[in-house]
């Protein structure tokens, strides 16, 4: 039953992100006097739908993303759709759709829940290839901020629930035959100074571990109220770094509103951090795509869910889940919200819009790698739930 739960929890979740971006598009669309035509959960053909006012609100078949359709966001596509509305014999409209080009977007979308006619009355104001530049920036980027700001908010509850877990200075295990050891380092000291350098924080102690290889260093410690003094004779390792040989004992604190702002804040940026680290040991080789190691897809961020519920770290799981959607839609390729601010920087700069032909032939290639990461993803996903 948990886990059933466990899976229900999950795609709720990605579901709420997914939702958190297409509304950030959408708000900026509405603020800004963007016609909005459509606003669905998933592509391809609704399984719910309901017009309110000038746009159709709907839950589409395939779960895999989302869109916010705006009106005009070609020129060249709207001037099509006008003159198709002028057309009366269907035939005449069957030959015009065959060989004008399509906007890729629409490939994943499906067709128009509003007609050609209602489309072609759209006033100039209200299209978005009629907008400033500043607005369809805004528009663009609207749905990664959105990302963004879940994630920090995420955080930021849960460290409000669940506190911060803090590492300290005190030490929980000392192993065996280690510098530490024969130094006469013990289990509950806490390590005050290293080489004459105060240790606040245990960030401060592996510094001066790491950078004293091969020395004979003195330790101050605090054990049960005294001040000890030690020396250890920090070891070498392979890479020219520090070995003392002990570990710290963690705590978790209470975070204040205040607080809990600074832990969300730091947070976040340690993830994005984390995240391009990732993708640069991807492209260096260090870490494999494919394999058990490599990309997840769908069902293997559903996998993680469930074991993310049941640990309790459901929530971090998610804000690290809407980072990465936000730094993979900021990628410089169409038809990614990155790729089209590169458009648009580009087509601000010749001063005038590109084909759309040029448009569908881009990315169209864009597409394709992402379904070649999309099936690379699946089959790891495969692979980690049924082994061998």
């Amino acid at each position: 039953m948990s886990s059933v739960i466990g899976v229900i929890v999950a795609i709720v979740g990605l579901g709420f992100l997914i939702l958190v971006h297409e509304f950030g598009h959408f708000i900026v669309a509405k603020a800004t006097g963007m016609r909005v035509e459509e606003f669905s959960l998933g592509f391809g053909r609704y399984l719910l739908s309901k017009r309110i006012g000038e746009t159709v609100y709907g839950i589409s078949a395939v779960p895999l993303g989302g869109y916010v359709r705006v009106t005009g966001m070609h020129k060249e596509e709207f001037e099509a759709r006008v003159a198709e509305a002028r057309e009366e014999e269907a035939e005449i409209r069957a030959q015009m759709a065959m060989r004008r080009p399509q906007d890729p977007e629409d490939r994943l979308a499906g067709s128009r829940a509003i007609s050609a006619d209602e489309i072609a009355s759209t006033p100039l104001e209200r299209r978005y290839y009629a907008h400033p530049f500043w607005h369809k920036l805004l528009f663009i980027i609207a749905g990664v901020t959105m990302n963004m700001v879940a994630a920090f908010l995420l955080i930021w509850i849960a460290g409000g629930l669940q506190g911060e877990a803090v590492v300290t200075t005190v030490v929980e295990t000392v192993e065996a035959g280690t510098p530490a050891a024969e130094a006469g380092v013990r289990p509950g000291d806490r390590l005050v100074s290293i080489a004459g350098k105060e240790t606040d924080s245990w960030e401060e102690v592996r510094t001066q571990i790491l950078l004293n290889p091969g020395e004979a260093v003195p330790i101050v410690v605090e054990r049960d109220g005294s001040i000890v003094e030690v020396t250890a004779n920090i070891q070498e390792r392979e890479d020219g770094t520090g070995y003392l040989g002990v570990s710290p004992t963690g705590e978790v604190r209470d975070l204040g509103f205040f607080s809990g702002f600074g832990y969300a804040a730091r947070t976040t940026g340690n993830m994005v951090v984390l995240i391009f680290k990732g993708i640069g040991m991807m492209f260096s080789g260090e870490v494999s795509v494919t394999g058990d190691e490599g990309l997840a897809g769908p069902l293997g961020i559903i996998d993680l869910s469930m074991q993310a519920v049941e640990g309790g770290y459901y929530l971090m799981l998610l804000a690290l889940i809407s980072i990465n959607l936000a730094i993979l839609n900021m990628l410089p390729l169409l038809p990614l919200d990155g790729g089209h601010v590169l458009w648009s920087i580009i087509e601000r700069i010749r001063g005038k819009s590109l084909s759309l032909r040029t448009f569908e032939r881009i990315s169209m290639v864009g597409l394709a790698i992402f379904v070649l990461l999309f099936l690379v993803a699946t089959s790891n996903d495969i692979g980690r739930l049924i082994p061998g």
